[in-house]
């Protein structure tokens, strides 16, 4: 008897992955329950991926070698648009998937109404380079705050955009995309790098149901304490791409966003880069003037800015580390 057709394609887009890649692929050739294609597109890696990809799962991985670097999003929508089923798990090639992982995203798939979602989410936790646990204090893992009532939480179209409106709570290993959404509303926006899933998930979710799966998380993000995404950046591209994206959705960068210019600007300052300290202070306090209000209240802190203001070259000799 034939099984039916997978619906879940679990696509991978690697690039020089082999660090962690083996224990990615363990991870989601050992899921159970789960009927599920595998796909690597390969961003022209130099290293052993794809050595790595076809030892440990041979003829269950179909490899497509992209003809140049397509960068983060392209890669991503060729992932999709190579996908032959009609739900796609874009999985990074750091991260692990637990147990049951994708048994609990194809029985969302399935319910009554499945096929009229966009998105479907879970929650996810966070480990470092090692594998071990990263705590919450330290990185966010996202994900819902307010308990879920039952095995899964129904939003309707635009139901889930105000819960991503103040940040991105989603990760993307743990998101599962109807390739029908992803066509509709034009894919991963090659524009954007740091905030190319968050607008990517604003924009599904404006339009379609999304289902968020209640319950440990089974999904871990991996953490590079080392990297420019989680740790100081020499410039303020990410920032800068967050108020485009609030600013594109009519929605006014405020407060929260004001806060983040400040620390980077502190940040920059302590790294010896008071160009770019006084540039983030300038944008802190130009999207919120009441920032000034939480500097004043740090003595420290109000130090720091008046001399950065006023005396940067100063400030860059008697603030840096």
């Amino acid at each position: 008897m034939d099984r039916p057709a997978p619906r879940l394609t679990v696509a991978i887009p690697t690039y020089n992955g082999e660090a962690h890649l083996a224990e990615a692929l363990a991870g989601i050739l050992a899921q159970e329950r789960a009927a599920f294609d595998l796909l690597v597109c390969d961003e022209r890696s130099d290293d052993r991926t794809l050595e790595i990809v076809r030892a440990l799962a041979g003829d269950r991985a179909r490899i497509e070698v992209n003809s140049e670097r397509l960068g983060l999003a392209g890669n991503w929508n060729r992932c999709v648009a190579l996908s032959r089923t009609p739900w796609v798990a874009v999985f990074h090639q750091d991260d692990l998937m637990r147990p049951g992982d994708l048994a609990g995203r194809l029985e969302a798939i399935e319910r009554p109404g499945g096929d009229d979602l966009g998105l479907i989410a879970g929650p996810a936790d966070v480990v470092d380079q090692e594998g071990r646990p990263v705590p919450p204090t330290v990185v966010k893992p996202g994900g819902l705050s307010d308990p879920v009532p039952g095995r899964f939480l129904d939003f309707p179209p635009g139901g889930f955009s105000p819960r991503l409106e103040g940040s991105n709570i989603l990760r993307c290993s743990a998101v599962t995309t109807s390739k029908r959404a992803h066509e509709e509303v034009g894919g991963f926006d090659p524009t954007y790098r740091y905030v190319v899933d968050w607008d990517f998930w604003l924009r599904v979710a404006d339009r379609f149901g999304v289902a968020w799966i209640a319950g440990e998380p089974k999904v871990s993000v991996r953490w590079h304490a080392a990297s420019e995404t989680h740790r100081f950046k020499l410039g303020l591209d990410d920032l800068e791409e967050t108020e485009r994206l609030l600013t594109r959705r009519d929605q006014r960068p405020g407060r929260r966003l004001a806060r983040a210019y400040l620390n980077r600007a502190h940040d920059a300052l302590r790294a010896g880069r008071a160009d770019l300290a006084r540039t983030a202070l300038g944008r802190s306090v130009h999207l919120s003037p009441a920032i000034l209000t939480t500097i004043l209240a740090d003595p420290r802190l109000a130090a720091q800015m008046t001399a950065l203001t006023f005396a940067p070259s100063l400030a860059r000799r008697w603030f840096a580390r």
